[in-house]
């Protein structure tokens, strides 16, 4: 008979609770799992040291964090993610007329999880399609889900800093000091990085952690995206945050 974790099994059992409810206290979190409340404090504060759940220093409850999301990519929980995100994703393509992509991050990779294309004549070799997977460094969607990955510095040491066109931004420094401003405006863009003529803007959808749960971009040819920067910017903002509630 294989010999069984029972520190592991009590830490998923603890885990398990958060299908039935998004928040949960010490106190029930021991009722609920018989468990008492030392166990559940040395169960609890080793889930938050690894990044699975956090605390809520304002109510006190314990939520997951993103770090959920990031290892159910490959699982239910990544369609559950596209089913949560088709309707304001998708009404967001039809308001602006261009195509919109979410992407999550898998290691140093971006990888799009759902594409809405409004039929404006940008060709598939322009975009991303589901599934594509792009270095970090290379689109705005990368820079977004680099910014707000809760590693940053790791990402950046590494990344292989793909240059696909003469605007690529290839240097760790450079790279670096850029997501400083990505982290402030909670925007970034790729203009011309991955493709000439060719430009994109991408924002983050947040957990209450702070983490990236996804990136939405939007792309476009660049003389029709600057003409309607600042509106596509407004609603591609509005759109994050209507998702960041649908997943809270």
């Amino acid at each position: 008979m294989a010999e069984r974790n029972s520190s592991l099994e009590k830490a998923l059992a603890v885990l398990d609770l958060f299908q039935f409810r998004q928040r949960w206290t010490m106190t029930e979190i021991a009722q609920h799992t018989g468990y008492s409340n030392a166990a559940v404090a040395r169960i609890l504060n080793s889930l938050e040291s690894m990044h699975y759940v956090f605390q809520d220093k304002i109510d006190g409850g314990y939520y997951l964090t993103s770090k959920m999301y990031v290892l159910g990519r490959n699982t239910q929980l990544k369609n559950q993610l596209i089913n949560i995100l088709d309707e304001p994703v998708g009404t967001l393509c039809r308001r602006i007329g261009f195509s919109v992509t979410v992407a999550i991050r898998k290691g140093t990779q971006s990888v799009t999880i759902m594409r809405k294309d409004p039929q404006t004549g940008l060709t598939l070799s322009l975009i991303q399609t589901v599934g594509d997977t792009m270095s970090l460094n290379t689109t705005a969607t990368g820079k977004v889900l680099t910014a707000f990955s809760g590693e940053t510095d790791n990402l950046l040491n590494r990344m292989d800093y793909v240059k696909l066109t003469k605007r690529s931004v290839t240097d760790r420094d450079e790279f670096a000091e850029l997501l400083q401003e990505v982290r402030a405006q909670r925007l970034a863009y790729d203009m011309e990085e991955v493709t000439e003529g060719l430009v994109c803007v991408a924002t983050p959808v947040l957990a209450k952690d702070g983490i990236a749960i996804c990136s939405i971009s939007i792309n476009g040819y660049k003389e029709r995206m600057i003409r309607s920067l600042d509106s596509i910017i407004m609603r591609l903002q509005d759109c994050a945050r209507e998702c960041e509630k649908l997943l809270q």
